[in-house]
């Protein structure tokens, strides 16, 4: 049996209306054929329960995610709290600060390396220490700072990032710490070789994913092997953990892999602007759309799928082979079977 799950994992439609994103048809009949439902631990506690590991929901996502390190690294003390440590490009306005999908920013290991040996120069003698994930990103390590609740950042994307920053007493030093670095990145010569290319600079680095059990969790295959496709700090973690491999995200859907029953992909609105400069928030959806949704339903048909799954928004939508044949149910324009 051949499985694929597309996760959608930087679109929350909190502040876009599900029907102001022109044609998806791909998604529009997923959404009027597919079984929904609600996920109050979003598509990563599914994919969690999906590999018969629910036990990953009780870690840090930064410890799920040391996982995917070469052992040295990868080395986690319970008394040292690890971050998953996002660059992010913030656009400020006169009163707000706003975070656009273009400015969930993965950066090349060349400048992931240099930004790691520059922040060991400035806050090393803190205790502090910012090592490079594959996927983009970093694992920050804080000996005096406790772990606080922090939102990831992709579910600030398209809206203001002020509410989403951690309050009170306990959360004074890590907002004293995030001022400090993003004075840092202002000067940071990183920064100035980015916008001579037209790449937009690395203005803070979102702290999150401390919440949990902070010891990563023991290796154990899955029941089904997988293969991830995209960059995911997390989801490299997993694969690692349950015997699965990860790879980077191809142009369009693959076909089967014999030797992968399952495969999921991570989809990002923000890489595909990036990617496309000029391109709007529909026109990226619907070329995600293109690429990877129609091409699984076709794949569902013509029976070289046996099961597709999208997570979208905290909800999963689920069709098998004779979902197709549902036609009493109506169609939703856009993403509203999503809402």
């Amino acid at each position: 049996m051949h499985e694929i799950v597309i996760a959608v994992a930087d679109l929350y439609l909190t502040r876009a209306g599900p029907s102001q994103l022109g044609a998806l048809p791909g998604l529009e009949r997923a959404g009027r054929f597919g079984a929904r439902a609600a996920l109050p631990r979003g598509w990563r506690g599914w994919l969690a329960g999906r590999l018969a590991r629910t036990d990953l929901n009780e870690h840090a996502p930064a410890a799920i995610a040391s996982a995917a390190l070469e052992a040295a690294d990868a080395a986690l003390r319970p008394d040292v709290t690890s971050w998953l440590a996002t660059p992010l490009h913030l656009s400020a306005g006169l009163t707000r600060v706003h975070l656009d999908h273009r400015g969930l920013l993965r950066l090349n290991r060349a400048e992931q390396t240099l930004l790691a040996a520059q922040f060991q120069t400035t806050f090393g003698g803190s205790g502090y220490e910012l090592t490079p994930l594959h996927a983009g990103d970093f694992l920050l390590r804080t000996p005096d700072i406790g772990p606080l609740e922090n939102v990831e950042p992709a579910r600030c994307a398209g809206g203001e990032v002020a509410e989403a920053l951690p309050r009170g007493a306990a959360a004074g030093e890590l907002r004293r710490l995030l001022a400090e670095i993003e004075m840092w990145l202002h000067t940071l010569p990183l920064n100035e070789e980015r916008a001579r290319r037209g790449a937009a600079p690395v203005t803070t680095l979102w702290l999150w994913g401390a919440q949990g059990r902070m010891m990563p969790p023991e290796p154990r295959g899955a029941a089904d092997t997988a293969v991830s496709y995209g960059r995911d700090a997390w989801l490299e973690g997993v694969m690692r953990l349950t015997g699965g491999s990860s790879q980077a995200l191809p142009e369009r859907l693959l076909g089967a892999r014999e030797d992968a029953p399952l495969a999921v992909y991570a989809l990002e609105v923000g890489g595909e602007l990036q990617h496309f400069g000029h391109a709007t928030m529909a026109q990226a959806l619907a070329r995600l759309d293109a690429d990877f949704i129609s091409p699984a339903l076709a794949a569902l048909r013509r029976g070289s799928c046996q099961r597709l799954t999208i997570l979208l928004n905290d909800v999963s939508v689920s069709l098998g082979r004779s979902s197709h044949l549902k036609l009493w149910r109506r169609s939703r324009a856009g993403l509203e079977s999503y809402a």
